[in-house]
């Protein structure tokens, strides 16, 4: 009975540690497998896209977008895949003059990826597409609404677009409330001669010419450097000209220099040196 027993010992300790090796080659293959997995789902992105960057460069632009949709679709996880969608707007709206296709692009990088840095670059690109590519104004406003409200960027653009937009759409004083919240909100803004420009020309379109002729007036002189001074010297002479002051009129263009083109300018004084002349002959 006792060898029984010391045999079927011996028979079970090699048994056991066959099994525990067994077992411990099968943990060892299932772990190394799952960190190959882990590692091609990292690199494998990375891998594409330096493979799209590299096709988009060579001018194969049906390979690169193809690439670059493969990491959205296969690793909507990874780093890349926002980036991916983004690259894959840019081809749409610049090689292939599709804003319609790009936006989508666009759009649904927002939507997948609201917490991405390249947000504010997409929602760019989209309300650029919805204005000049699209024309639509009105639904371009809401875009570049939705860029405010993001609160970083370059506001003052935001705000000299929605300006502009309802400007194209004939709501005149709208735009020159946007203006002029621009004003306010970014007084030190390089683009403030370009407002006070825009806004005069809004009030005279609103029929306020004293407040027109004041900002002008305010550009030329916080802004004599500025390319909208000349435009603006022009308008006021123009002005005095429409209100019959002929020779206060005469003496602002003459003032005026280095207006371009610069035979507009010398045929408005040969003009006005012309009826002045002849007002004071039939005198």
């Amino acid at each position: 009975m006792k060898r029984e027993i010391q045999r079927e010992t011996r028979t079970t300790k090699p048994r056991f540690k066959l099994w525990f090796i067994v077992v411990l080659v099968l943990s060892l293959s299932t772990a190394a497998l799952f960190y190959g997995y882990q590692q091609q789902q990292l690199t494998a992105p990375q891998r594409l896209f330096t493979l799209a960057v590299k096709q988009e460069s060579q001018g194969k632009i049906a390979a690169a977008e193809k690439s670059y949709r493969d990491i959205y679709q296969h690793y909507p996880q990874s780093a890349k895949a926002a980036e991916a969608l983004l690259k894959i707007g840019k081809i749409w709206q610049y090689n292939r003059r599709d804003g319609q296709r790009a936006l989508l692009s666009y759009l649904q990088l927002e939507h997948d990826y609201p917490d991405s840095s390249l947000v504010l670059f997409a929602r760019e690109e989209a309300a650029q597409i919805v204005k000049y590519t699209l024309k639509d104004y009105s639904r371009a406003i809401e875009f570049y609404q939705r860029l405010l409200d993001l609160n970083t960027g370059k506001l003052d653009h935001y705000y000299l677009e929605i300006a502009d937009c309802y400007f194209r759409l004939e709501k005149y004083p709208q735009a020159r409330i946007e203006l002029e919240v621009l004003l306010e909100n970014f007084p030190d803004s390089p683009l403030a001669p370009d407002v006070l420009y825009r806004k005069g020309g809004i009030l005279l379109l609103e029929g306020r010419t004293k407040a027109a002729q004041q900002d002008w007036q305010s550009l030329i002189e916080q802004y004599p450097d500025s390319s909208y001074r000349l435009q603006a010297q022009f308008n006021l002479a123009k002005l005095l000209e429409e209100q019959g002051a002929l020779k206060e009129a005469l003496q602002s263009y003459r003032e005026i220099e280095g207006f371009s083109p610069p035979e507009v300018l010398q045929k408005k004084i040969d003009h006005l040196e012309q009826r002045i002349a002849d007002k004071t002959g039939a005198i």
